[in-house]
């Protein structure tokens, strides 16, 4: 099972403020809202018109300054029939959730497996694909190589944390690599400490091609991956 979201007081504080003003713009039309990360949250009605959002629009600074990001503002309808659609968005939703107030539209919800399976594929190619793009645009200076793999840490532990879900693991982006990919976990997980310390990107850049053969084993494992 993946870890339960955990809100700090001062967060949950600042979503019951935005609570409040949902029920406010939309009265009855409004459903529920769920915190789906620290300062992530989304809200759920019956029906979003040109009105409501002007009036929202009137109160984000004052959330943004609660250290809340400007929220999803969906209609139940349109989250139960869009969930193939955004499977990995929504996956990351219904997996970590605290329900601020109401009750959202998530009995009986699911991703579909392949959905989830093929919003995988698209950004585990995309990923590789961006890589050799980067090996040649950065036209053989190593500096620009070098800041290249450091700015694809970050990509790379949201695709392997993707991964996990699907394989249903809670495991972090470097466990899994480790566990999943044995052979490459070794420059993966190398690649993913440059995401908080960036200075050793340099010394990677002889190890480009293992990155690159890592990332062909990642996106081979989920166009192979079933159920």
């Amino acid at each position: 099972m993946l870890k339960p979201l955990e809100l700090s007081t001062t967060a949950r504080r600042a979503f019951d403020r935005m609570a409040a003003d949902f029920t406010r713009v939309f009265g009855q039309r409004f459903d529920a809202l769920v915190a789906y990360a620290p300062t992530r949250g989304a809200a759920f009605a019956s029906a979003v018109t040109a009105a409501d959002l002007d009036a929202l629009s009137m109160l984000t600074e004052v959330w943004h300054r609660s250290g809340l990001a400007t929220p999803l503002v969906i209609t139940s309808e349109e989250f139960r029939r869009s969930l193939d659609a955004f499977p990995l968005e929504y996956q990351a939703i219904l997996d970590r959730h605290v329900v601020i107030t109401g009750t959202p539209p998530f009995a009986g919800s699911s991703v579909p497996r392949e959905a989830l399976r093929r919003a995988c594929e698209t950004q585990a190619k995309g990923h590789l694909v961006h890589l050799r793009q980067s090996w040649l645009d950065a036209a053989g200076h190593s500096d620009d190589l070098a800041h290249r793999i450091a700015a694809s840490a970050l990509p790379l532990r949201v695709l392997l944390n993707h991964v996990a879900s699907l394989r249903g693991s809670d495991a972090d982006a470097a466990q899994f690599a480790s566990e999943t990919f044995p052979a490459h976990a070794d420059v993966l997980r190398a690649v993913l400490a440059l995401e908080h310390d960036g200075a050793g990107a340099k010394a990677l850049i002889p190890r480009l091609s293992q990155y690159l053969a890592a990332c062909e084993a990642i996106w081979g494992f989920v166009d192979e991956w079933r159920a």
